[in-house]
């Protein structure tokens, strides 16, 4: 009987710990991908929202610093 009110405990702190690896930076301006850059574990894009080289640097996920090549439409590379 103790086993079977354990298992639910177990599933939680299971789900707890899958649900706090997902990372979620929000997004960054409209424009191209210039550079990509990685500083141990962080993951940045560069890109240009108007063409005129004010870049903006922000933070993504490892997946979607993947996903994004340099020359590629941001965000459209992360929803593709």
């Amino acid at each position: 009987m103790r086993r079977l009110t354990l298992v639910p405990a177990l599933i939680a702190v299971a789900a707890l710990a899958l649900a706090g690896c997902a990372q979620d930076f929000g997004h960054g301006p409209e424009g191209r991908v210039t550079e990509k850059t990685k500083d141990g574990k962080k993951f940045y894009l560069v890109v240009d929202p108007s063409k005129k080289g004010k870049e903006e640097k922000f933070r993504v996920s490892k997946y979607d610093y993947h996903d994004c090549n340099r020359g590629s439409k941001y965000p459209k590379c992360i929803d593709d």
